[in-house]
């Protein structure tokens, strides 16, 4: 587990280390209630402040989900459309929610999908949120790697921040095997195309 302080406002360094962390992987953030007072929450300095640094590097995509207004499918697909640049609506199932995060047209060299309070969807309707994390890992994956098209690749990476979240809770999505179809794979059977996908836990203070 990587721990970031973001007490720590000298040159902003828990920043640009944040940013170099995500960078290289998935992050699932959560803190401790001993990191908290009464009118502050280390978890939303975090995800507020990394929000902006991440759009004023150049040439990323910061794509902001807000957690608490997320109930269903439609509540999900509603806030994606308003956050990608994406000028229509779109289906409301998974399978158009895996399209957009892994097919939309922009082409920066970063993007960052950041989901606030993830624990209210992840415990209020277990089944979905696990079908649109599948949908969002596989994406940034196949994305990142360049293995969706020919022609395509941008650094795709998720920030999911969990607050009054322990850590065993989340155990179960670091490390998570996805069927992961990739145009340059041709395998003999579905199990090779099976991932293990992993994530960093990170514990912001």
């Amino acid at each position: 587990m990587q721990q970031i302080d973001t007490s720590d406002i000298g040159q902003g360094a828990w920043l640009h280390a944040s940013k170099e962390l995500v960078d290289s992987s998935n992050i699932i953030c959560i803190t401790k209630d001993e990191f908290k007072t009464s009118d502050y929450n280390p978890l939303i300095w975090f995800g507020t402040n990394l929000t902006q640094f991440l759009s004023r590097q150049g040439d990323s995509e910061v794509c902001s989900l807000f957690g608490r207004q997320i109930n269903n499918i439609d509540d999900f697909a509603y806030q994606l459309c308003r956050t990608i640049p994406w000028g229509f609506e779109m289906g409301r199932n998974l399978n158009a929610v895996y399209d957009v995060v892994l097919n939309f047209t922009t082409q920066p060299k970063n993007r960052y999908f950041i989901w606030h309070d993830a624990q209210h969807l992840f415990r209020n309707d277990k089944e979905l949120f696990n079908g649109l994390f599948e949908s969002l890992i596989v994406a940034s994956y196949l994305n990142s790697n360049g293995k969706a098209t020919h022609d395509y690749q941008v650094n795709q990476k998720v920030i999911l921040l969990f607050d009054n979240t322990g850590e065993t809770e989340v155990s179960e999505l670091l490390t998570t095997n996805y069927y992961t179809p990739s145009i340059f794979d041709k395998f003999d059977t579905e199990d090779q195309y099976y991932v293990l996908h992993k994530q960093t836990l990170v514990l912001t203070k």
